[in-house]
This record gives structure tokens, C-alpha cells and sequence, in this order.
């Protein structure tokens, strides 16, 4: 073997058992924010990751469940962190795998705040000429090949800009490099269709279930580039930030004020979440 010009025998043990995660990227991750030193939302995690392992034809242990992952997670960290779980399947074929058990790996980041915080700075926007995604069985699913969006966030950040709204094969619209995306318009929100080709977000889930308490359905819609520009607001969510608006889209200025009082109603929704004594 031949590592960055050092010569080896064998593969170091760690890099062996990792083999199947750097060779083929066969694997998942969940990015999950801790709240002053609980997981609140590690069910619509563990929901996402357990669903993504069947799909994969992965071993899942019968102990894996949401319960474990959380005593796991704050065996790692406490406080506020952005945690990381890393899982991919056992050493041992080719492309086709001769073991279906999976290694986890959690890392973990600590965070200042212990809210989402709003950004009175909107986000500059524009479409993504480079990355198209694909619409198959494994779309929706936050695979460890994550080479697409790789690629966008570096176009983004080629283009001067925060980030880029990512079209599938159709040409429709279908998330950002690390986010779901909603836009208003008028008195409707939206979101792409399911079968867009976006992960499944659970602060996406997280968002319809506050609005459906308030009596506002998010609406999903297949949508173009073009149609896009034809918005009042858009904002951009994911499980550490929350909700992000964008101030400018391919330079068109945009509002924000339906997404501060969602951004308001989120965070109630959280503090009342961590009020709950017996949460883990």
C-alpha cells in the first residue's frame, strides 16, 4: 500500500474497518443539534436513518433505536453541540458487500447558542448551473457520497454567494447544498414535491407539524428556476441553523416577514420541548 508516499504492509486497522465508508461511500449520516444537553429531536432522526439502512439492505442491530443513539450522543458531548453520526456497512467485498453490519462513528461540535438563532442578514442565492440530482430509490436518503453537494457549496462560494438552489433531472427545484427550501407566496407557503429528489429534512418536518398547529398547510409544488423568482419570500432549514431567509435571489430582493414569525414559532415550539423535565 502506498498512503501519501508512506509504504505499508497491511491497512492500519482503523483504516480497514472504515475501508467501505472512504472506498464507496456505502453508508449514512444524520447531523443532529444537542439543546442544552438534550436531543429533542433524535426521533425524526433515528426515524430517517433507521428507514435509510433497510433501504440499503444494512443489518440494523436490534438494539439501534432513538433511545440508544441519544445515550450514545451524550456519552460524547453535552451542552450545545452539532453531533454527527457516521454509519457504514462492515469491511468485506467489492461492490457487493459480503457483511451488512454497520459501524457508527458520532463526532461532535460545540455551539454558543442554545436557540436557533435568527439572522437579521438574509442569504444571497442563485441557481445551480453545475449539479443536477437524480430522482431514484435512494433520493431523500443522506448518503455518505456526498460529492453533488460538495460541488454546489464550492459553486456557491466561486459565485460570491451564501448558496444555490439545486434543480433535479426534470428541472425542477429541489433543495439547496445542505437545506430544504420553502417560499411564500402571498398568503401560501410551499416546498418542492416529495419526488423531487431533496433529502427528507426533519426540521422539515418539524416546521409543518408548528404550521399545521397554527392552520397553515404547506403546499408541495413541482417548480421551476423561473417560477421561483416569482416569490415573496424564501428561507432555507435545516436541523442546526432552523429556518434562513434569503434577501437576495439572482439578485431580486425579497421580504421576510412571514419567516421571522415562523422562525418565532419554532423556537416557542423548542423551549417548550426542553421544558418537559422528563425528556432525555
Amino acid at each position: 500500500m502506498n498512503l501519501n508516499s508512506t509504504l505499508l504492509d497491511t491497512m492500519p486497522a482503523h483504516f480497514e474497518q472504515l475501508s467501505r465508508g472512504f472506498l464507496y461511500g456505502d453508508g449514512l449520516f444524520e447531523t443532529i443539534r444537542v439543546f442544552r444537553g438534550r436531543v429533542p429531536f433524535m426521533h425524526l432522526h433515528w426515524a430517517r436513518l433507521e428507514a435509510g439502512l433497510k433501504v440499503l439492505g444494512f443489518e440494523v442491530p436490534a438494539f439501534w433505536s432513538a433511545d440508544f443513539f441519544v445515550q450514545e450522543i451524550l456519552r460524547t458531548v453535552r451542552g450545545n453541540a452539532r453531533v454527527r453520526i457516521s454509519v457504514w456497512r462492515a469491511p468485506g467485498g467489492l461492490f457487493f458487500p459480503t457483511d451488512n453490519r454497520p459501524n457508527f462513528l458520532i463526532t461532535a461540535t460545540a455551539l454558543e447558542s442554545d436557540v436557533f438563532v435568527w439572522q437579521e442578514t438574509g442569504l444571497a442565492v442563485r441557481h445551480c448551473l453545475g449539479v443536477q440530482l437524480a430522482i431514484d430509490a435512494l433520493s431523500g436518503l443522506k448518503t455518505l457520497g456526498g460529492t453533488r453537494y460538495v460541488a454546489a457549496a464550492m459553486e456557491a462560494r466561486s459565485a460570491g454567494v451564501d448558496d444555490v438552489v439545486i434543480s433535479n433531472a426534470l428541472g425542477h427545484v429541489s433543495e439547496a447544498s445542505s437545506s430544504n427550501i420553502f417560499w411564500i407566496k402571498g398568503d401560501t407557503v410551499f416546498s418542492p414535491e416529495r419526488t423531487a429528489g431533496q433529502v427528507s429534512g426533519t426540521f422539515q418536518q418539524l416546521l409543518s407539524a408548528v404550521l399545521q398547529q397554527q392552520g397553515i398547510v404547506i403546499v408541495e409544488k413541482a417548480c421551476t428556476f423561473a417560477d421561483l423568482l416569482e416569490a415573496d419570500e424564501l428561507f432555507l432549514t435545516n436541523a442546526i441553523q432552523g429556518i434562513r431567509w434569503v434577501q437576495f435571489l439572482e439578485g431580486k430582493e425579497l421580504t421576510c416577514e412571514k419567516s421571522i414569525y415562523f422562525n418565532k414559532l419554532t423556537v416557542k415550539y423548542l423551549e417548550a420541548i426542553l421544558n418537559q423535565k422528563n425528556l432525555k
